[in-house]
């Protein structure tokens, strides 16, 4: 197979160029999609799977060069090697750090994982990447897809502009009114784990009993468990002390993928997030009342013209020609800031839903289990996660916090909706 390329430099999309500044070894950026096989891994075949699967994604395999003007993307310097798999995922990363690449590929046992930062890719691009990847291993350990997939990429297909485009820029619309900001959010309170823990803690139920409990209350799995998620941010407000309940909305970020309303192949960023949450001066609501009020309110604003508005605010910054003309160094100070004031600032934690994941006939088959991991934020500290596999649904719990508060309220309020789970966590 030829060894594809891109242009040599390339500049970060519009989610991207942001993060260089506020990131670091311990809020990485790095989201992590991994599965668990049928047998034991063979890490060299492993090895010779990246390795073609490498040459297919060559926009994902760069690292972070600083220009004048602008972060750039170049070819990784380093060759790509599995890494071994250790106890607490995504830290450990910081992309402006020479010679890091943008993604990592870790194996231990049974599990193959990759851990893409948000620089570079979004979920659906980091999924594209990971299927892929679990493909041609199969194929090379003899069990070959059966079937073309739309997230399996052919390695004999050379990849096209289209899929690492820019595509806030392409579908831009100048002139829309910006989305108004909320008031600032309160943050789960409490000491962090020591420096190099991350836990993680999966829940597997009955993806059929948790369908009837969403149908019963004429909601989604991500509403029912939005509310989940902000029923037990309710009880910790209530919970905390005084000063720590200064700022009393809770707000709940959920990621929404453009794609729904935009035709791009791009694989590099193309989210944005609605937010939905509770204004605690007006009292602690029932998870019921909860529920309703969070799922008309998501669904409002879940439309391509409300959507909308959140691309004209971060491209037109991007594109406003006395931005693009200040150094980078100047640039850095005002990500910092605008990091803050639009975006820690204003939100208490993050609820991402992966929805069901599939893969072709052949490989479907020998992926016993397959994972997301948020990435880990020292602003938010306690995140959620969820989507389906095969008859299982998985909800995630990824802290930073010796506190287990959030775990035990979240499968707590699970279990008195009749969906019990398995638990099991890493630290």
């Amino acid at each position: 197979m030829d060894d594809f390329r891109v242009p040599c430099m390339s500049r970060l999309d519009n989610a991207a160029i942001i993060m260089p500044p506020v990131t670091n070894d311990d809020a990485t950026s790095l989201f992590r999609l991994s599965v668990d096989m049928d047998e034991e891994v063979d890490r060299e075949r492993l090895q010779a799977a990246l390795d073609r699967v490498v040459s297919r994604f060559p926009y994902l395999a760069v690292e972070l060069r600083r220009g004048f003007f602008w972060y750039k993307f170049a070819p990784a310097s380093q060759p790509i090697l599995v890494e071994d798999d250790p106890q607490s995922p995504c830290l450990g990363f910081d992309p402006n750090r020479p010679g890091t690449c943008m993604f990592r590929v870790r194996h231990k046992g049974r599990r193959i994982a990759c851990e893409m930062s948000h620089l570079a890719a979004d979920g659906k691009g980091g999924m594209r990447f990971m299927k892929t990847l679990v493909a041609e291993y199969c194929r090379l350990s003899g069990h070959p897809a059966e079937e073309r997939h739309p997230d399996v990429y052919d390695l004999d297909r050379k990849p096209v502009p289209e899929e690492y485009e820019d595509a806030y820029v392409r579908h831009y619309k100048p002139g829309l009114p910006h989305p108004v900001m909320g008031r600032p959010a309160f943050r789960v309170p409490g000491a962090f784990l020591p420096r190099g823990d991350y836990r993680v803690t999966t829940g597997r139920l009955r993806l059929a009993d948790a369908l009837a409990a969403a149908r019963a209350r004429n909601a989604t799995l991500m509403e029912l468990l939005g509310a989940v998620y902000v029923e037990g941010l309710q009880q910790i407000w209530l919970e905390s002390a005084p000063e720590d309940r200064r700022c009393t909305e809770i707000a709940v970020e959920i990621p929404i993928d453009m794609r729904r309303y935009y035709k791009t192949e791009t694989n590099r960023n193309f989210t944005l997030f609605s937010i939905v949450g509770e204004d605690m001066r007006l009292g602690a609501r029932s998870y019921d009342s909860i529920l309703e009020r969070l799922k008309y309110r998501f669904r409002l604003e879940n439309d391509e013209a409300t959507m909308a508005r959140h691309i004209t605010r971060n491209a037109h910054g991007m594109l406003h020609p006395l931005v693009r003309a200040i150094p980078l160094p100047l640039k850095d100070i005002g990500a910092r800031i605008l990091f803050s004031v639009l975006g820690e600032k204003y939100v208490s934690g993050i609820v991402t839903n992966l929805g069901a994941v599939d893969l072709p006939r052949g490989v479907a088959e020998h992926v016993v289990r397959f994972e997301l991991v948020q990435p880990p934020s020292t602003a938010t500290k306690v995140n959620l996660a969820i989507h389906s596999y095969g008859d299982e649904f998985i909800v995630t719990v990824c802290s930073l916090l010796e506190d287990r508060r959030m775990e035990d309220l979240v499968f707590g309020r699970l279990s008195s909706l009749g969906l019990e789970a398995s638990t099991e966590c890493n630290l």
